[in-house]
């Protein structure tokens, strides 16, 4: 029996998402960012709280700037959202590097450690 990578609930002000298993490769990655775009645009959702604090990273830093390339070259409907993500603190580095790449490729994406700081940050943003 295999589990869903991630999982939504559609909130007021956002859609939630969960994000479940392992990561390990940039293939991963990518179909899974394209699952979260999909949902997104279909529930009319512009702004995204991702958790990934159940979520086991195994891959490279490094590529977290290839997940920004892909975004910018597959999925440009992510530059009209905004995304608040949830990181265990074992992941700090590799969710600080991705959050600094997307910021300079013109994304909104904020990593956090704290569910309620993320989620009141997400809320105050104002529409794109």
């Amino acid at each position: 029996m295999s589990f869903p990578l991630v999982t939504f609930e559609l909130r007021d002000q956002y859609l939630l998402v969960i994000g479940h298993g392992v990561r390990n490769s940039l293939a991963d990655m990518v179909h899974t960012a394209s699952l979260i775009i999909n949902e997104a645009q279909a529930t009319g959702s512009n702004k995204m709280l991702v958790d990934y604090r159940q979520l086991d990273i195994q891959v490279r830093i490094t590529e977290a700037f290839n997940i920004v390339k892909t975004y910018e070259q597959n999925l440009p409907a992510l530059r009209n959202m905004v995304v608040a993500a949830v990181f265990e603190s074992r992941h700090r580095t590799f969710a600080s590097y991705w959050q600094e790449v997307s910021s300079k490729r013109g994304f909104t994406i904020k990593t956090f450690e704290d569910f309620e700081e993320a989620e009141k940050w997400l809320i105050g943003q104002d529409y794109l």
